[in-house]
């Protein structure tokens, strides 16, 4: 089957929110509202499928982070934020992307709850570019600025407040990737270029979704990918089921019953029969490849609020004898090969879950759709995918022309690494931390690279791991400069920081330390001769040991092991 693979990125920008001047994490004590959303008509009259179909609910929202007016939807929005809209503008010039001369912020519904309004901010920047990756060129699509959504809560339908309004970059690319791995390497090329950017770093500041289609096949988008190494492997599952959907025999569904009779102990149950797919449901012991279309039938239901599904390739179980099974398949007048669904729950809930199994069963072939994807590689369905009904304009927000801005090309990472006079490794360390512009001005105080990256890339974590004092660049500078002045060993870095950050006087090597270890070594020598007769030139290793013990810091290690080998050939 012929992969088209494209890719949706999702990137928070590091400089406040989007649409209010609030400290992102200004936190104001026990802050929970409520509220019901539901789907609305766009200005030509229609409803978002993707709306509709998360029905009427009520959301709980906690304070956890900036809870202005603004995004308790209290006020209209401030901004948009200066800041986010240059970086937006750097990366399209980064990416040669054709930037529009104006923008129009649009209101795109949104009512699962993540967002307090109802809809999200969203404003089109750029279209077109490319990015290179390992496979070659990918087209990209478009460039939008847009706010970020609140985070899920402990519960169903909580959600908090922390993540709301912070700008986000959403980039979009041609459906031009073939192979699964293309989809991984693409992504991290996509990722690598946003970093030359002010972007935030750490787990959750990206979110990278892939839209998946096969030959004859509807667009899938897939959601939530952990990291980049899981790629090939759900998008090679997500073609599989896709196939296995281009197989399956067309549903048709047949008789509905109300069964509420047979079950006394349920407030309401209902019923209906799905013509030739006995055994197409499948259940937890099905073979890996089966295509479950029981679980789907229920990610579709619970839509509608019910806990799940039962369905007569699972029957008896669950409390269900075989007497009732046998039973539901008289009442739906079902074949041999017919299956069935049972729903319980409240009549209304119910009757709305036993609509979306129908409508799903209805569809043939793969479903245009939006699935998260599961530890385990595989994706469940999320909702159906939008369509352009979810978009109309944001008044609040006047546009905002974009020819005056002006912008200046940030370097990208490999750009930045080329500078650095390190190897391969140790510059990628350097640029991926961050850290190559502390580099640059520490080394106006070194003439030795190596010790520079050392002390950014280990010395400076290991002090840091003993829950010391934060080392100021001032501080270092200080080291390096007794270091240069040959006052302290390199070796005698790690120490000195120390002592200078808790207070202590550095314990410097006196004038005439290369003398004091001459006399040492001299001492040790006399001490251990029988050894250095025995052993020869190979004593150097062992005697090294306590050398460096008695002066470590205060003189170079490769000082000592040179003072060490020419006494030891004397005395040999």
């Amino acid at each position: 089957m012929r992969l088209k693979a494209g890719l949706e990125i999702h990137q928070q920008l590091d400089c406040g929110k989007l649409f209010c001047k609030c400290d992102e994490f200004n936190i104001e004590d026990n802050l929970i509202f409520k509220r019901i959303l539901h789907a609305t008509s766009s200005e030509m009259g229609n409803i978002d499928v993707a709306a509709k179909s998360e029905g009427v609910r009520e959301f709980t929202y906690f304070n956890k982070g900036c809870n202005c007016l603004v995004y308790t939807d209290e006020e209209p929005p401030r901004g948009p934020n200066m800041s986010a809209v240059k970086i937006a503008l750097q990366f399209a010039k980064l990416v040669n992307s054709t930037i529009l001369e104006e923008i129009h912020f649009m209101r795109k519904v949104v009512v699962d709850g993540s967002n307090t309004s109802g809809f999200q901010r969203t404003a089109l920047i750029a279209t077109s570019g490319q990015i290179e990756y390992e496979g070659g060129i990918l087209e990209l699509d478009q460039i939008c600025l847009e706010e970020d959504s609140c985070r899920h809560g402990k519960n169903k339908d909580e959600y908090l407040l922390d993540r709301l309004g912070i700008p986000l970059l959403e980039i979009t690319t041609k459906p031009q990737l073939s192979e699964p791995t293309q989809v991984q390497q693409a992504a991290k090329a996509l990722g690598r270029l946003l970093r030359a950017c002010h972007v935030k770093r750490g787990l959750g500041t990206i979110r990278q979704d892939v839209n998946v289609s096969i030959n004859g096949g509807q667009r899938v988008e897939l959601k939530g990918f952990q990291d980049l190494s899981s790629m090939p492997q759900v998008v090679e599952n997500e073609i599989l089921r896709q196939s296995n959907l281009n197989e399956l025999i067309e549903g048709k569904v047949g008789k509905t019953a109300i069964v509420s009779e047979h079950f006394k102990k349920q407030e309401f149950s209902i019923a209906t029969k799905i013509i030739g797919w006995k055994g197409i449901l499948g259940t937890k012991d099905s073979e890996t490849n089966h295509v479950r279309m029981g679980r789907e039938l229920a990610d579709y239901a619970k839509k509608a609020g019910v806990k799940g599904i039962m369905h007569s390739d699972e029957l008896p179980a669950y409390g269900i004898s075989k007497e009732k099974t046998a039973k539901l398949h008289k009442i739906l007048n079902c074949k041999k090969d017919d299956a069935f669904v049972l729903i319980f729950g409240k009549e209304k809930i119910a009757k709305d879950a036993m609509n979306r199994v129908i409508e799903r069963v209805e569809i043939k072939g793969v479903p245009k759709e939006v699935r998260r994807v599961t530890p385990k590689n595989s994706t469940r369905y999320i909702r159906p995918m939008p369509g352009a009904s979810r978009m109309y304009p944001e008044t609040d927000i006047p546009p905002l022309k974009l020819n005056n801005i002006q912008i200046v090309i940030p370097k990208t990472l490999d750009e930045r690494e080329s500078l650095l006079p390190l190897n391969n490794e140790e510059s990628k360390q350097m640029v991926s931390s961050n850290l190559d512009s502390r580099f640059k001005l520490l080394m106006k105080h070194s003439e030795d690279a190596k010790i520079v990256s050392r002390v950014l890339l280990h010395t400076l974590p290991n002090i840091a791991s003993k829950n010391l004092p934060i080392i100021s660049d001032d501080e270092i500078i200080t080291v390096l400069d007794l270091v240069k002045e040959n006052k302290i060993s390199k070796e005698g870095i790690e120490n000195a920081l120390i002592q200078l950050i808790t207070g202590q006087e550095i314990q410097l090597g006196s004038e005439n330390i290369e003398e004091e270890v001459k006399h040492f070594i001299d001492l040790l020598i006399k001490e251990k001769n029988n050894f250095i007769k025995e052993r020869g030139v190979a004593a150097i290793g062992p005697l090294m040991g306590p050398v460096m013990t008695e002066f470590r810091g205060k003189i170079d290690g490769a000082k000592i092991n040179a003072l060490l080998m020419d006494r030891i050939k004397k005395k040999i």
